[in-house]
């Protein structure tokens, strides 16, 4: 057994790959006694317990060589170094550091060096020891001892695990650290360029005409220091309509620290606590809630439908084509969209493989605004407004709201709008409640248009609450009434553009409600939910949706029952609706965990029965490539059929499928990704967020990036991460298991701290060669001892012998030289290694000491 004592330095940590060929050289063993004792023994350093000065090594059997573990054994069985260790506060991980372990002159131990970083990442109030003259500012680098500093404080490091543990008094440490990262380690990330790509495309062949239809959807960027620049944009052509180009943002945007905030300039959107979202051409301030710790995150819809064929999902706001994707025959969910303002109706169309189009909306608004205690939320637009919407007038505007938070459950916000002949102020509360969190607040809003002047006021009243004793989630409870002269501004630009006529029909009540619940105490009795929109407006009709689901299992059975239900109400005569029933049920075909699964779907819709069945499932266990198989049936359109394959590679994803049915046949694709350019090169990688990593590991292809299926190194030793939590500590660790015995990864986790849009570089340190036992002799060649060091040219420690007398290292040469150390002597071994043979794991060689000299 290749066989290290104590802690891992970071020169002795080496691919899992390396540990497995290693426990396989059964001629290396320790007696079964000796081993279980060393195993046994936890290895504490920095602990209150003196040094050991003598060990007894006459136990240790097997060794067919002397034995030498004075540096093993010394100073709390910790060498002197530099190790890479989880570092806990109080039991909660704050980070993984690496840390100097220096000799202690005064007790002979081996400390770990806390710095003043080191000691304000732990959470301890730096301020208060200052005052108390126990720290020198001056002097960051200076060693701490932590139980002298702070009186009942401990520090433990636990080897087999790298784990360096502090346990602080709660008095000492700094207030509010939970789940906050010091700004000092938001990193603005490299310079780089991104563009991230959608490309839907679909061609129809039916008895009269053959249609195609192209959209690909960009959102690009470009990384300059602390600066971000943005573009989301859309192309769009198809059969009988021309190529259609539309930008809908394009920015620049940089953190503002000290305000705890973004500035943006340029074509965006405004926010929306109050007033509705408008997109403009100017600046904004507005704060950033992802800086502060535990903040809320943020809210997204999520899309819901059932398609009957092989469709396309086309999701729009604002006239704006936010998402486009293929999806297969029956349910599906959509929950990776990107809203332009925080409200705004979505508007859902699916386009079924014949033709047939599908149109619901769905409303989306923002949760309601508490703010902590004493804590301020901001937002400031100013510029000329800017619709996607042609012949709009470009009036100037200032839109701003401020929220505090008054008591720990009461806040407040103002807002004002202004823009020209138009103004609107606005007042709300929000109040943390026993039975959730409510809002309400009213806007007064006054438009000169077309010679006259209209007032009006609206009410707004949001509501959201978990009930944990029965899990019901209202995600979003909403209700608005509006005067008959009440205008928000894009209601006022429309009346000002040129052609306006006189506004009828304006926005009168308005009700949305989202609710998730959960029937028992797991989950065991299924979910239900529910999303219901009522809208009404002022002397004309209105519109309502409605859609409820009811989803569970039974052993290994799924199946979900859902209905839709949508109505337009008109000022006279009946009202035009739609409804539809949809169940589908799957399970699999086979015990293994990646078995296939057969489903069958089947709705109905305006009297008309549409019913599916398939299989599905991934090509292989350990394939990324999944594919769908299904048949169909409808009273109206006949038979059909569909194929599906889907494939998540490093450089993209990418979906293929066809239809057929009666006076038809359909063909589409779905390729999603990114092109990344940076100082390393340009690789292609998965569709990435607004904030992103790269992964180094020079000179070496293929490395897998753990947690991430599908990433791993190109050919230039660079890989994209597809996203990653902004001012949040994110992990990154390499996949080693499949590398091969001639590559070593030290280092194989690295933790970053991005900020918001930056392209952050995970660099880690590998190298390839030939893995050589090396069977090491003196110049007497006589085996050396167990626990002697083999160091390369530079000094760097490779290994360490094991009872037999061997090391087992990774050499990048086939002939070079090696140092030995044992006891207080040292001896160069040159080497020359044969040809490689590269059906062996591991080669043997001697290493024979020549010119032995002492330390």
């Amino acid at each position: 057994m290749f066989f290290i004592l104590g802690s891992r330095p970071n020169h002795y940590i080496s691919s899992e790959r390396t540990s497995r060929v290693s426990t396989t050289c059964t001629s290396l063993k320790l007696s079964t006694l000796s081993l279980a004792i060393l195993a046994g023994s936890p290895v504490w350093a920095v602990a209150d317990e003196p040094s050991l000065e003598v060990f007894n090594t006459t136990f240790l059997q097997g060794a067919q060589s002397s034995v030498d573990l004075q540096q093993l054994l010394s100073a709390n069985s910790v060498l002197p170094g530099n190790y890479r260790v989880d570092l806990y506060s109080n039991e909660v991980l704050v980070g993984r550091r690496d840390i100097d372990f220096k000799r202690n002159p005064q007790t002979g131990r081996v400390d770990p060096c806390l710095t003043l970083d080191l000691l304000k990442q732990l959470g301890i109030d730096l301020t208060l020891l200052q005052a108390q003259g126990k720290l020198d500012a001056s002097q960051p680098q200076a060693c701490y001892d932590l139980p002298t500093l702070i009186d009942q404080a401990t520090l433990r490091y636990d080897a087999s695990r790298l784990r360096l543990a502090a346990s602080i008094p709660q008095v000492a440490m700094q207030r509010g650290m939970r789940g906050y990262v010091d700004p000092q380690l938001w990193d603005d990330g490299v310079p780089a360029a991104f563009i991230n790509y959608q490309l839907n495309s679909s061609r129809t062949a039916g008895d009269y005409e053959t249609r195609i239809n192209n959209n690909l959807g960009l959102r690009n960027g470009i990384n300059l220091g602390a600066w971000r620049l943005r573009n989301e944009s859309n192309l769009s052509n198809g059969t009988g309509r021309p190529s259609n180009f539309t930008s809908n943002r394009s920015y620049v945007q940089h953190d503002v620290t000290t305000l705890k905030g973004q500035f943006s300039a340029g074509e965006i959107f405004s926010d929306t606590d109050l007033f509705d979202s408008v997109r403009y051409r100017g600046v904004k301030l507005a704060s950033d809630e992802g800086m502060r710790a535990d903040s809320e995150r943020g809210y997204a819809p999520v899309i819901r439908g059932v398609a009957q064929t092989n469709a396309t999902v086309e999701i729009r706001q604002n006239d704006y084509i936010l998402y486009t994707a293929n999806v297969a025959p029956g349910p599906f969910e959509i929950n990776d969209i990107y809203p332009s303002g925080s409200n705004g109706d979505l508007e859902i169309t699916i386009i079924e493989a014949d033709g047939r189009r599908r149109v619901t909306t769905q409303a989306f608004s923002s949760l309601p605004i508490m703010v902590r205690e004493g804590q301020v939320k901001y937002s400031v637009s100013a510029g000329k407004f800017s619709s996607n919407a042609d012949g709009l007038a470009s009036p100037q505007f200032v839109s701003s709201t401020l929220a505090y938070g008054l008591t720990s459950n009461l806040s407040a916000i103002v807002g004002l709008q202004v823009s020209e002949d138009y103004k609107a102020l606005s007042l709300g509360v929000g109040k943390n409640t026993s039975l959730g969190a409510v809002s309400m607040d009213v806007t007064h809003s006054s438009s000169a248009a077309q010679g006259q002047t209209t007032q009006g006021n609206s009410v707004r009243a949001l509501y959201a609450k978990t009930f944990a004793g029965t899990d019901t989630n209202f995600t979003l409870a909403a209700y608005r009434y509006s005067t008959e002269g009440y205008r928000t501004l894009t209601d006022h630009v429309e009346d000002t553009s040129e052609g306006a006529v006189k506004r009828t029909g304006n926005s009168k009540t308005r009700t949305d409600l989202t609710i998730n619940q959960s029937i028992g105490r797991n989950r065991e009795f299924g979910s239900l939910y529910l999303n219901a929109t009522d809208q009404r407006y002022w002397n004309r009709g209105g519109s309502q949706s409605f859609s409820a689901g009811y989803n569970n299992n039974w052993g290994d059975l799924s199946y979900n029952l859902g209905v839709t239900r949508t109505k337009q109400i008109a000022s006279w005569g009946a009202p035009d609706s739609d409804t539809q029933f949809n169940l589908s049920f799957s399970f699999p075909l086979g015990s293994q965990p990646r078995a296939p699964r057969a489903f069958v779907t089947t709705s109905t819709q305006q009297g008309d029965t549409s019913t599916q069945a398939g299989i599905n499932g991934y090509v292989a266990d350990t394939s990324d490539v999944f594919y769908s198989v299904q048949a169909g049936h409808s009273r109206t359109g006949g038979q059909s059929g569909s194929a599906n394959i889907n494939s998540r590679t490093s450089m993209a994803d990418i979906s293929l499928g066809y239809s057929q049915g009666r006076g038809y046949d359909a063909q589409n694709l779905n390729v999603a990704g990114s092109v990344v350019a940076h100082a390393g090169g340009i690789n292609l990688g998965q569709t990435v967020s607004e904030t992103f990593a790269l992964v180094q590991v020079p000179g070496i292809s293929g490395a897998k990036v753990s947690s991430y299926s599908g990433v791993e190194t190109g050919r230039n030793g660079y890989a994209v991460v597809p996203s990653a939590q902004p001012y949040r500590v994110n992990w990154i660790s390499l996949d080693t298991r499949d590398l091969g015995g001639d590559v070593e990864i030290t280092q194989a986790t690295q933790q970053l701290v991005p900020r918001r849009g930056a392209v952050v570089l995970a660099r880690y340190s590998g190298k390839t060669g030939r893995r050589v036992l090396f069977e090491l002799f003196d110049a007497q060649h006589q085996r050396m001892a167990f626990g002697a060091s083999l160091e390369d040219a530079s000094g760097k420690q490779l290994a360490i012998a094991d009872p037999s007398g061997n090391a087992l290292v990774l050499v990048e040469e086939d002939q070079g030289s090696l140092t030995i150390k044992w006891g207080d002597q040292q001896c160069t071994a040159p080497y020359a290694l044969p040809a490689q043979n590269k059906a062996l794991n591991y080669e043997r060689q001697a290493l024979v000491c020549h010119s032995v000299q002492g330390l």
